[in-house]
């Protein structure tokens, strides 16, 4: 008799991962990485590969599909959800010489692989066929669990590309000493005249050598793609703790806080801002995907996508300041998840796909200004 066995889907296995998150919390901020076994567990799901091409054994996953899995995952632990996102980097595959990219999956199936985008290498020439970098790239979420790490560099102060690296081949500076994403293991990398052949190196504002939609959304918009399902995941975990807080908690009066009229109207509000923020990013990305399978999306379909990231990010922090404005002094212990969220979204909300810069491109192009595509 034969076995039938099925093979869940990603946002199956986010979800049943995602369910074990809130029980080692602690673990991942005190650890400040995520744990080995955890690592290992989200490799096997296949979580670490939703932008890598199909053709290199990566899943290529459709951006609803991605932004899914984020959400869950940052629902469950913030930390772990930004790890996940962050170690989308096998997606970079997509742009790298196709003998380079499969030499890559031929010594490690599935890599893991994370970095930093800012071009803060220089690169020489060493020989006709490679380069020697140097630099440091500070932020680098991931790195001490990375199979290969991606950094930003400029050569003869040309346009940034970005070389990847086996993770032996830089050094990491414990620097991530910070107020939230504490277990994200940010910390800054270093690389000393290290030999790239060029085959290694790729512009990740160019085209694409795979053909699949996903690889034809210009840079800001994949990594937006990538990004949106934390604020969402965040948000919804907030509004919840804050319900389940106020249920119980009573003011100096004795009246549970549940009961008062402002309480009320707060737990709405956060309530129906969190839905309306999700409606937006789901209803931005299908247009986006939609108009990415014929070519590439408009840019003002484009600029809404990076609104409703922008949106949602605000509303997280809005909502999470609403919920510890009124659950008090008790949320400030460590073992309050309130206040870990609180600093997880407050420092998540430094990174450029959420900056200020960032929402003013996208006014620019609903004012019919002119920005460049790869900035949109």
């Amino acid at each position: 008799m034969s076995v039938t066995t099925t093979q869940s889907s990603p946002l199956e296995s986010a979800v049943r991962i995602a369910a074990d998150l809130p029980g080692r919390a602690l673990e991942v901020e005190s650890g400040r990485t995520v744990p080995a076994d955890l690592v290992a567990e989200l490799r096997d799901a296949g979580l670490f590969g939703l932008m890598a091409p199909a053709s290199l054994g990566g899943l290529e996953a459709d951006p609803l599909t991605l932004i899914g899995v984020v959400e869950e995952l940052s629902r469950g632990d913030a930390a772990t959800g930004w790890t996940v996102l962050i170690g989308q980097g096998a997606g970079y595959l997509a742009w790298l010489d196709r003998d380079a990219a499969e030499e890559v999956v031929g010594t490690r199936p599935a890599p893991l692989i994370t970095g930093s985008m800012a071009p803060h290498g220089s690169a020489v020439p060493s020989g006709d066929d490679a380069i020697r970098l140097t630099g440091r790239w500070p932020y680098t979420s991931g790195c001490s669990v990375a199979d290969y790490l991606v950094a930003g560099f400029r050569q003869d102060a040309g346009a940034p590309r970005f070389a990847l690296l086996p993770s032996a081949d830089v050094r990491i500076h414990d620097t991530w000493h910070v107020a939230g994403l504490r277990g994200t293991g940010s910390h800054d990398i270093e690389a000393t005249d290290v030999v790239v052949p060029q085959r290694f190196t790729f512009d990740p504002f160019g085209p694409a050598r795979e053909d699949g939609p996903l690889y034809r959304l210009p840079y800001m918009s994949y990594l937006l793609v990538a990004m949106a399902g934390f604020p969402l995941g965040t948000a919804r975990r907030i509004v919840d703790e804050y319900r389940d807080i106020v249920l119980v908690k009573r003011n100096t009066e004795r009246t549970l806080l549940a009961q008062t009229p402002i309480i009320q109207a707060e737990i709405v509000r956060c309530e129906a801002a969190v839905r309306s923020a999700r409606s937006f990013v789901h209803d931005a990305v299908r247009q986006v995907w939609a108009e990415t399978q014929d070519g590439i999306a408009s840019p003002r379909t484009r600029a809404l996508l990076t609104a409703s990231v922008q949106h949602a990010m605000r509303t997280t922090i809005d909502v999470a300041d609403s919920a510890m404005r009124a659950c008090g002094a008790s949320q400030l212990y460590d073992r309050a998840p309130l206040q870990r969220f609180f600093r997880d979204v407050q420092t998540a909300a430094q990174h450029i796909a959420f900056g200020l810069e960032a929402q003013r491109r996208a006014g620019s192009v609903l004012l019919g200004q002119d920005v460049p595509d790869f900035l949109i």
